[in-house]
Order: structure tokens, then sequence, then C-alpha cells
């Protein structure tokens, strides 16, 4: 990938972050609006017990029954805020590509 690509790549996600700063959705997909609040880090990501919703996509793209592009937009546009998903391993990787894990497992075994 060219540094023009990379440029180009990070400028429609930085796009995408804003977009969903000024008019928050919930996460699970269901497109609910969310109140902004007044200080960004107590922003709320998901309406009244939807987080359980997001669990169960992941769960099945895990399981092999619904495909990564089916994760919801607003869900990987907050990825680094969801604290459920970065306190899980099993939840990171339904968000990997399966290159990046490759990649990592060949590092591992590397350095071994």
């Amino acid at each position: 990938m060219t540094n023009l690509n990379k440029a180009a790549a990070m400028t429609k996600v930085w796009e995408g972050r804003r977009a969903w700063q000024m008019a928050p959705v919930c996460c699970c997909g269901c497109d609910t609006r969310l109140e902004v609040d007044e200080k960004p880090d107590r922003q709320k990501y998901f309406a009244q017990g939807h987080d359980a919703r997001l669990k169960s996509i992941l769960r099945k793209v895990l399981a092999g029954q619904m495909k990564r592009a089916d994760i919801p937009q607003a869900a990987r546009t907050n990825l680094a805020r969801l604290k459920f998903v970065q306190a899980s391993p099993e939840f990171k990787r339904a968000f990997a590509r399966p290159g990046q894990r490759q990649l990592r497992g060949q590092a591992k075994m590397a350095i071994e």
C-alpha cells in the first residue's frame, strides 16, 4: 500500500469517527440515536441493553454463521472504545482480518 493510499484510508476512517461523534448511534447496528454527552469520555455507545446484541453478532461471526462484513459500522468505528471487546481476545478476533492473525502467529513462531 502506498503512502497516498494509506493517507486516503486514514482520512476515510477519521471522517467516520467525526461523523459518529456529531450524531452518535447505537453500536449494535439498530441505528438508535444516542444523546451527545458534554464530556466525551462519558459518551454512551449503546442504547439500554443493546450491548448484548453486538455480543451476539460477534459470537455468530466467530462461529461462521455471519460474515465479518455484517459487523455494524458504528462498532468498527468505535472499536478501541468498546471496553468489553478490548477485554476479550475472543471478541477482538471477530474484528481481525484472517491475514492479520496468520502474520501474528508466524511472528510468534519465528521468535521461539
